[in-house]
């Protein structure tokens, strides 16, 4: 166990967007702490997501940190910011459509 801080991305969104459709549809499973926050499991990480003052459901700014790392097993070698990166692009790829 490393004391190193957790990788974190900021991403801001072009509209307000409903996280939890987003990785609806994006496959991703996830669970709704509260209404700013909610834990999304990705390659079998664990990351938080959170908003400052809106809604997960009507989002313009997200912060993510990837809470725990994948399993070694499932990580095909990418380091946790590399994934982290990827569950990002998710709503980046959202966004576009």
């Amino acid at each position: 166990m490393t004391d190193s801080p957790s990788p974190s991305v900021s991403v801001s969104l072009s509209e307000p967007t409903n996280v939890s459709t987003v990785l609806d549809r994006a496959g991703i499973d996830y669970v709704t702490v509260h209404e700013q926050r909610l834990l999304a499991i990705f390659h079998t990480g664990i990351f938080n997501v959170t908003t400052e003052l809106e809604s997960v459901s009507n989002a313009r700014m997200l912060e993510i940190e990837c809470w725990e790392a994948p399993l070694p097993s499932r990580s095909d070698e990418r380091s946790p910011q590399e994934l982290l990166e990827d569950f990002a692009a998710v709503f980046d790829a959202d966004n576009e459509s």
